[in-house]
């Protein structure tokens, strides 16, 4: 319970005792009402329960699990792919300015 809680509980505790001191009348005036005060002790038990009970039975806060949707992948797609044809290539000898010879791709 939380101390505002606790306090509360205390404070209509507390209300609800003067609330049913208050109504009983001493027994020298009472006379013949003596049923009188006993429900009005009852009914100011009862006010004082259930303003109590409200107020202690807030909602709890209460952690949950947030849920996940797990969704499948999407299908893979296909598609046609078009390569262009690469050039006629081929090796052959070439010398350089020296007169070495060495092996080049050359294409066309």
């Amino acid at each position: 319970m939380t101390v505002l809680k606790k306090s509360a509980s205390a404070g209509l505790a507390a209300l609800t005792l003067a609330g049913a001191m208050m109504a009983t009348v001493p027994a020298a005036q009472a006379g013949g009402r003596h049923n009188d005060e006993v429900w009005a002790g009852v009914a100011a038990g009862l006010a004082g329960g259930i303003i109590g009970g409200a107020i202690a039975s807030q909602p709890r806060r209460v952690y949950v699990e947030p849920e996940y949707e797990y969704a499948p992948p999407p299908p893979p797609v296909y598609r046609r792919t078009y390569y262009r044809a690469a050039p006629p290539c081929h090796y052959e000898w070439v010398e350089n300015e020296w007169g070495e010879a060495y092996r080049a791709r050359v294409c066309y």
